[in-house]
């Protein structure tokens, strides 16, 4: 079974330990304990900072994908309130209304806007 990443590190470090406690031995028996030691202390510090890199997109996507649902049920009010107010001004009933309506229903479509968080629509200087 394969370590964590976690626990690779870790090992990783406890090496780097051993290299120093055992230097005279593993020297004498033919291994160069310096580059042994800048190798592993190189790959240690490369996963480690791919590692950490790769936590930060993690929390960057989950916060662009929360903004993201955030401005698209905002967006949903919006446009929603707008159609309401357009199919107000031809008259609810008219031909044209129920063309405002299908626009609606297009947008409505598979969406759940019970918790949607209801924002009053600013009034253009022109309307007033």
């Amino acid at each position: 079974m394969t370590a964590t990443q976690t626990e690779l590190l870790g090992e990783g470090k406890n090496v780097l330990v051993e290299l120093d406690k055992e230097r005279t031995a593993l020297e004498q028996g033919g291994l160069n304990v310096a580059i042994s030691k800048a190798s592993v202390d190189l790959v240690i510090e490369e996963a480690a900072a791919a590692n950490a890199q790769q936590e930060s997109l993690k929390h960057q996507l989950k916060a662009a994908t929360e903004l993201t649902e955030a401005k698209m049920k905002h967006a949903y009010v919006v446009i929603s309130s707008t159609i309401d107010m357009m199919m107000g001004a031809v008259e609810k009933n008219s031909p044209r209304a129920k063309i405002f309506q299908r626009m609606r229903s297009k947008i409505r479509t598979g969406h759940d806007d019970t918790a949607v968080e209801i924002k009053p629509v600013p009034i253009p200087e022109a309307m007033n």
